[in-house]
Formats: C-alpha cells, sequence, structure tokens
C-alpha cells in the first residue's frame, strides 16, 4: 500500500438521512483517490439500498471486514454494521441513531489506532463531535471551527441558549479560547504570523453603556492578557460592520461570541459550502455544514460540495500536521549573544545552561 496517501475514515451518519447521498456523490470523482484513500465506515447493503434509491451507477467498492485489508486506489467499505437494518428513508428512528454512533465508534478506535489518518462524519441526528471528544478529546480544551478557504471563525461558546452565553463567558476562558486558535493557525493551517479578530458580545460597541458590559469586563481583559502572551489579536468588532464592510478578510482567523453569530454571516458568505473543524483534538475531524436532512433522503436533491470539502480540508489539515511535525522535529537549541563590548559575539561553542 502506498503510505503517501492519507487514509480517510468516512463514517455513513444516519442510515434515513443523506449521509450515503453525500459520500456517493463524492467519490464518484475518481480523482480523490490520487491524494486519498476513503474507507467508509458502515454497511454494503445499506449503501447498495440508497444507490438504488438514488439511481445511481453502479459502483466498484471494496468490502471488508477490517481496516488492515483495505486497498489503495480504491473506494473502501468496512462493514461496521449489521446487515439487517432497515432502512426508512426521511424518517427519524432509533435504529438509525444506534447505527450511526456504532460506525462512528468503529472508525474512532481505528483512528485512535493509527490505521486510519482522519476522520469525516456524515450527518447524524446526534452530533459526532461529542464522541469524538470523549473519545479522544483527552480532557482538553477544544474548539468548534467554521472553515471555507481562508475564512476561518472559531466559536467561543457552543450551541446553546442565548440567555446562557453572557454567563458562560469569562476572562479566562476566552483568553484560552484565543491562545487556543493561534496554535491552531500556526500548526494546522500553517499561517506563520496569525492576525485574529475578535468579536463583541452587543451589537453597539460604541454605546457601551447602553448595550452591556461584557465588552469592558470580559473581552477587552481577554485581549489584554491575549496580546501579552504574544498573540496578535484586535478587537472587540460589531459583527454587523465586520462582515458588511469586508473588512473580515483582513484576519486569518474570527473569534466569535456565540453560535447565531458565526453561523449567520458564515452561511451567507459560503453559500451552504463550508466545513467544520475541531481544534484542539489530537487526532482531525471534519465534517459538512449540512444536517441530516430527512425531507430529502433519497430524492438525489442535496448538494455535496461542503461534504467535499470536508474530505478535502481533512486531508489538507493531516498533510500540514505531518509538516509541522517535520519542522518541530528537531529544532536548533536556543543561541545568545555575549555581550559586554561593543563588539557581540555570537557563542555557538557553549552548551546551553
Amino acid at each position: 500500500m502506498n503510505d503517501k496517501l492519507i487514509k480517510i475514515g468516512i463514517t455513513q451518519g444516519d442510515i434515513n438521512g443523506v449521509g450515503y447521498e453525500l459520500i456517493l456523490k463524492t467519490l464518484e470523482d475518481v480523482r480523490i483517490l490520487e491524494f486519498c484513500i476513503p474507507v467508509i465506515y458502515g454497511s454494503s447493503k445499506i449503501l447498495a439500498y440508497h444507490r438504488k434509491a438514488l439511481d445511481f451507477s453502479p459502483i466498484n467498492i471494496n468490502i471488508v471486514g477490517n481496516v488492515r485489508d483495505i486497498h489503495v486506489n480504491r473506494i473502501n467499505l468496512v462493514n461496521s454494521v449489521s446487515d439487517e437494518l432497515m432502512v426508512e428513508l426521511s424518517r427519524q428512528t432509533k435504529e438509525g441513531a444506534e447505527a450511526a454512533e456504532t460506525a462512528l465508534r468503529k472508525a474512532i478506535a481505528d483512528l485512535k489506532g493509527g490505521s486510519i489518518h482522519a476522520l469525516l462524519t456524515a450527518p447524524a441526528i446526534d452530533d459526532p463531535e461529542t464522541v469524538i471528544q470523549s473519545e479522544v478529546g483527552e480532557g482538553k480544551q477544544t474548539l468548534k471551527m467554521l472553515i471555507y478557504d481562508n475564512l476561518r471563525i472559531a466559536l467561543a461558546t457552543g450551541k446553546i441558549p442565548l440567555a446562557d452565553v453572557p454567563a458562560s463567558l469569562s476572562v479566562n476562558s476566552l483568553t484560552e479560547k484565543i491562545k487556543l486558535l493561534h496554535n491552531t493557525l500556526i500548526h494546522d493551517f500553517i499561517v506563520t504570523s496569525p492576525r485574529i479578530a475578535v468579536l463583541s458580545l452587543n451589537p453597539g460597541t460604541e454605546h457601551k453603556e447602553q448595550w452591556g458590559k461584557e465588552e469592558q469586563d470580559v473581552i477587552a481583559p481577554a485581549l489584554t492578557a491575549a496580546s501579552e502572551a504574544g498573540i496578535c489579536c484586535f478587537g472587540p468588532y460589531a459583527a454587523d460592520k465586520l462582515f458588511a464592510s469586508d473588512d473580515y478578510r483582513k484576519f486569518d482567523a474570527i473569534m466569535a461570541m456565540y453560535y447565531d453569530q458565526a453561523l449567520i454571516p458564515f452561511r451567507s458568505i459560503t453559500s451552504g459550502e463550508g466545513v467544520y473543524y475541531t481544534a484542539g483534538l489530537p487526532v482531525i475531524a471534519t465534517a459538512p455544514d449540512q444536517g441530516v436532512a430527512y425531507e430529502l433522503a433519497g430524492k438525489n436533491l442535496c448538494p455535496e460540495n461542503s461534504f467535499r470539502n470536508a474530505l478535502y480540508l481533512a486531508a489538507d489539515l493531516t498533510h500540514n500536521r505531518m509538516v509541522d511535525k517535520e519542522i518541530y522535529a528537531n529544532p536548533l537549541r536556543k543561541q545568545y549573544f555575549e555581550r559586554g563590548s561593543d563588539n557581540e559575539k555570537l557563542d555557538l561553542t557553549k552548551d546551553e545552561i
């Protein structure tokens, strides 16, 4: 097997939704096999059911029971769930949710074992990110990001009620999120000197006393702390002004305070072609900006652009981490100058103390 090709695990998602449609449409482009080895975690019979329902042409798939038996230049499928499962298109069922999680956990096990390099999750009714974090997160802080080309938006808080957002923000937590975003830009996206924009929580930053105190009490101190740590960050910016003026293009990433503050402009700009990425994990995990879409299941109406972009991003980030690992593998020891006269001499003979 060609060890240079990146092996990407692709979970089936909810068997009653659009997961298999997205997978089939994406993998019908044979050029994908030039840069990765796709490994679907699901069921060969369920895939065949969806292919017939969608009236797609037959495809050549290498069906295996273990990831060790996958082949290069082939679409591979690891049978991970029972072939006796009943597909009920457009319906949310307990069996569909359980099958999605079973395939996901099988893929995560192979990811942890190093048999695959990255993970792409098809839409499921239960957020796969929860399972991924519990299995491989190691208790570390993570950061959900929205990616489309050079547009990168990170979320300071999760998908929680808007009323709970202010209480979820603190100087320490926001500072750590900014630091994690900065680290991710350097090591995952190979941005050498990241510039980060931080959004305000309240809509009118020019009238602080009218709208709220979070900018003064939380966001500004976090920006100061991050700046003192050597991070190039700016703000807080009102979201409407930043995105409406195209000033967001001047930054390598944007830190949003809550879910809709990020999702509304992101989806308006990307037209549904963006990707989710969970930063801070020891593994690469991406997902399309696409829900289960039961109403579209089996109708061949669901565009695969976001799913394809998620596959590309998984491959790119895996490659970037490999390059980054090589860069930092054998760092030069720290050098120093002897001072004391007008002539400064660099002493390369002495060991570090």
